[in-house]
């Protein structure tokens, strides 16, 4: 996200941000696409391609894979390998640890000692 808000060029968001979610996402500075890929793969539990993705986000598959990479990294998203007429990696949001992350940041926030 650019210092305005704003998505770079690259990656367009398929829907806007309601003004709730991108005053937070400013307050914490934090990433427009990786809520995206984290939102939409929230909404298909049963995972999707980088490709899915790229296509439902609008966005370069450079740019996906990047941010995929780094979600996984982190045990945000979980990685599956599957054969079927070659292979193919299916992404899926491991919601518990999205939760976590979530819920340790908050105390991070505001249970200071």
């Amino acid at each position: 996200m650019r210092e305005n808000g704003s998505v770079p060029k690259y990656a367009t968001l398929p829907d806007p941000l309601p003004h709730g979610a991108r005053k937070a996402m400013d307050m914490f500075g934090a990433n427009a696409m990786r809520g995206a890929i984290i939102r939409t793969l929230s909404a298909h539990p049963h995972g999707l391609t980088s490709g899915q993705i790229e296509r439902e986000l609008n966005a370069s598959y450079q740019t996906v894979f990047r941010h995929l990479k780094a979600l996984v990294a982190e045990g945000a998203v979980l990685v599956d390998e599957q054969v079927n007429q070659g292979r193919r990696t299916i992404y899926t949001l491991d919601r518990e640890a999205v939760d976590r992350a979530l819920t340790d940041y908050r105390h991070y926030l505001f249970d200071a000692e």
